[in-house]
């Protein structure tokens, strides 16, 4: 049975491949594993078709590991911006030094190995041995995870450690079924899973009729599809109410680099969170710089991060009034969070 799993998963995977800019292999059939480490760190968190506008940017300003390490973390993070998880970029940063330090800018061959190296977990390390270096180790995803999990049928929550483990040890069956000295086998089956769940296998509303894999589907056979796996407990979330004030000269707005909270390093405009019963009006008061000056309302965005709904009033005034200049940049030359890029996009109108 896992053979023909795996012999018409790689069938149909081998007829819908999309031609992406990581997707580049040479003679062997390999990936460049540096190509195949950034593309799997930004697709982590972002669908495939906004990635590719990001990857190729990416590339070009970073095209090798020896051009990343060398960068400074402002010029990553810039290059990074509008991904968001700004940790990604960090850890990329980091590890890139520690390559070309530690190893000479040469990739470790093994998923052990590369785990070992800042940001790079289970998940990634994994991808990149398949993909480049052919090592037969499964990727878990939250696509294998729901591909496994209808497959055999668990009745297990999606975010259970337990769906994890056994889509580990069913991804370890698959791999031993894969033919002898074919060295793009394993990489070629991981994608095709993480294929099958993100196009066929959905969380709503999946193609069973088109699925390659269908008949030796036991959520099917049972009927229980549109129940597996099991809803995983809703976010409690955290509602928070700031105040942002956008001071302008120009096209240049006065920033401030974040030194802690959600995305130390990045820049956004003077805030305030309110507290529970101060009005944005009298908080707005703390963040000018003289009583006299005028701050205009332009409404409210709405943003979400980590466990927190925010939803932030945007005030915006003209003139440094006694503001340090040297902090007046133009919001396209520095990091933004994904909030001030948003309050600033409503405050400049």
């Amino acid at each position: 049975m896992a053979v023909v799993f795996t012999e018409q998963l790689r069938s149909w995977f081998q007829g819908r491949r999309r031609d992406l800019p990581w997707r580049v292999a040479d003679a062997r059939g390999l990936r460049e594993p540096y190509r195949t480490w950034i593309s799997e760190i930004m697709l982590q968190q972002t669908r495939v078709e906004a990635v590719v506008p990001y990857f190729e940017n990416f590339m070009q300003r970073f095209p090798a590991v020896e051009d990343l390490a060398a960068a400074s973390e402002e010029q990553v993070l810039k290059a990074w911006a509008g991904l968001g998880y700004y940790r990604r970029a960090r850890f990329l940063h980091a590890a890139a030094k520690q390559l070309v330090e530690d190893f000479a800018g040469e990739f470790p061959m093994t998923a052990s190995e590369l785990k070992e190296l800042p940001g790079i977990g289970a998940y990634t390390s994994a991808a990149i041995a398949s993909l480049a270096f052919g090592e037969r180790v499964p990727v878990v995803d939250g696509n294998v995870k729901r591909v496994v999990s209808r497959w055999a049928a668990l009745e297990l929550a999606s975010d259970a450690p337990a769906l994890h483990k056994a889509s580990e040890k069913q991804g370890a069956v698959w791999m031993l079924e894969l033919p002898a000295g074919d060295l793009v086998a394993a990489g070629e089956m991981n994608e095709a899973l993480m294929e099958l769940g993100a196009t066929v296998c959905l969380p709503r509303n999946p193609s069973c009729e088109t699925c390659p894999v269908v008949d030796s589907c036991e959520a099917k056979a049972l009927g229980r599809v549109a129940e597996l796996p099991l809803a995983k407990k809703a976010k409690n979330w955290v509602d928070l109410e700031m105040v942002f004030l956008v001071h302008r000269v120009g096209e240049r707005v006065f920033l401030q680099q974040q030194e802690g909270g959600w995305s130390p390093g990045l820049f956004e405009p003077p805030s305030k969170t309110l507290e529970q019963g101060v009005s944005a009006e009298t908080a707005l008061k703390s963040l000018q710089s003289s009583p006299s000056q005028v701050a205009a309302a332009h409404g409210i965005v709405r943003h979400t991060i980590t466990h927190h709904r925010i939803r932030a009033h945007v005030f915006a005034a003209e003139g440094p009034w006694g503001l340090e200049e040297t902090q007046f940049r133009h919001p396209d030359d520095v990091p933004l969070t994904g909030l001030a890029r948003k309050v600033i996009r409503r405050a400049l109108g």
